[in-house]
């Protein structure tokens, strides 16, 4: 277990009701190369270099709640490299307001607009995204705050991340 694992949440700081998924394992992680993007230059781009969004070491774990999800990844590197990394990234996303995701042969529309940030950290990003899956719209935001050499990213229900995001940058190092 590394630095960074001590960090992230838990079942128990999130509350009852909360389950911790298992840990994706590499070959999970490969059923997730069959997405592309089209329709977003910005994001395609992006998605040729990933070589561009490692960071010095990483973390994540995931939750579910009743039928919502909640991710954490926490990230660590230098500030400079996280700052520009995470500027990276959410603009890139920030950049086209629609495009099309196909996950397989799935084609979903995405919507993204740019969400509120509480004032957290040294710096903080967020967007939400609306999926348009053939069950319904599903809405998900994405928000990273970054303090100091450490940022934790979250991912899932928006409720679920505005509820636990003090907590989650609560357990960073100060800075």
């Amino acid at each position: 277990m590394g630095e960074l694992d001590l960090l992230l949440l838990s079942a128990t700081d999130l509350g009852y009701g909360y389950i911790q998924n298992p840990a994706i394992t590499p070959e999970q992680q490969g059923e997730h190369d069959n997405v592309s993007i089209r329709g977003c230059a910005t994001l395609e781009q992006l998605g040729t270099g990933d070589s561009d969004l490692n960071f010095a070491s990483k973390a994540d774990v995931s939750f579910t709640y009743d039928t919502s999800t909640l991710g954490e990844e926490l990230h660590s590197d230098r500030p400079s490299v996280l700052s520009s990394t995470l500027r990276k990234l959410f603009d890139a996303y920030l950049a086209c307001p629609t495009y099309t995701m196909t996950s397989g042969t799935t084609p979903i529309e995405v919507k993204v607009s740019k969400s509120a940030t509480p004032k957290l950290g040294d710096e903080q990003f967020a967007y939400a995204t609306t999926l348009n899956l053939p069950s319904g719209p599903q809405i998900m935001k994405t928000l990273a705050v970054r303090k100091g050499n450490v940022a934790v990213i979250l991912v899932g229900a928006p409720g679920l991340v505005d509820r636990h995001v003090d907590k989650a940058v609560s357990k960073l190092p100060a800075t």
